[in-house]
């Protein structure tokens, strides 16, 4: 039972570090300007949009009673195929986050143009999910 707690951790430390482009970057550190965690899970329009290369994605990760949330950041395709995991299952703070698409796939190949759907899974424990449209010229 143990393995099946620390495993997915280990896989998403490993996903993130095989994509550099993609790592999970705080803006102003785990919290909003105000000093305040958000009141809940947000996901901003991606930006810019429609983008060429990269698109910057913001989101917020709200206060559990003291606890870090588990955080999923996925992007899939117009047919809801996944095409990658920006963010996979990382245990985050409550705060404010940024992080990058470079419009490739899992494989580090270049999509193209189209209509893609950036979904945000918070879980606290009970799941929040949230969609966004991305098009990518």
């Amino acid at each position: 039972m143990k393995n099946r707690t620390w495993l997915p951790t280990v896989i998403g430390f490993v996903f993130l570090l095989s994509f550099p482009s993609c790592r999970l970057e705080t803006t102003t550190g785990p919290q909003t300007g105000e000093g305040t965690p958000p009141p809940a899970f947000y996901l901003n329009q991606n930006f810019p949009n429609p983008f060429t290369d990269t698109t910057t994605i913001k989101f917020g990760v709200p206060s559990t009673g003291g606890y870090n949330s588990l955080v999923s950041v996925i992007v899939y395709d117009r047919f809801h195929q996944e095409v990658r995991t920006i963010v996979y299952n990382n245990s985050l703070a409550p705060g404010n986050y940024e992080t990058k698409w470079d419009g490739k796939n899992a494989k580090g190949s270049g999509m193209p143009g189209g209509m893609y759907i950036i979904e945000l899974r918070g879980y606290t424990p009970q799941t929040t999910i949230i969609r966004i449209s991305a098009l990518k010229k």
